[in-house]
């Protein structure tokens, strides 16, 4: 009965194993980079310009053709788990605004040089 408890106990660390490399891997793969120019459509000459920051964070930009506008247009956000952002794929979003309602966004590139973001379609 000893020699059974053994393999069991044997059994349970390999599965726990397991799952923490599946773990890992997959949340590697699930991870998402937000950075680059997002617009309602892509063929509009205004949009956002999402920079990663450190620590996992993302400034972002209200910007027209080649200019951003001044300052930060929101806060700095990790963007997953933030109340003001809808993440509906990893290449759509929803943000959220304080007097209500939403703006829907798609990524239109990943490019975070504006000169260049407004160049691709």
């Amino acid at each position: 009965m000893g020699n059974r408890v053994s393999i069991a106990s044997k059994a349970l660390a390999a599965g726990v194993c397991a799952a923490a490399i599946a773990g890992t891997v997959l949340g590697a793969q699930d991870k998402v980079d937000y950075s680059g120019s997002w617009k309602a459509n892509c063929e509009d000459p205004v949009g956002l310009l999402i920079k990663p920051l450190r620590g996992g964070l993302y400034s972002i930009s209200f910007c027209k053709s080649t200019v951003c506008a001044p300052g930060a247009y929101r806060p700095d956000t990790r963007i997953d788990n933030d109340p003001h952002y809808e993440v509906l794929s990893p290449t759509r979003i929803r943000l959220k605004h304080p007097e209500g309602g939403h703006t829907a966004y798609v990524k239109c590139s990943s490019e975070t040089n504006l000169g260049r973001a407004a160049d691709k379609p």
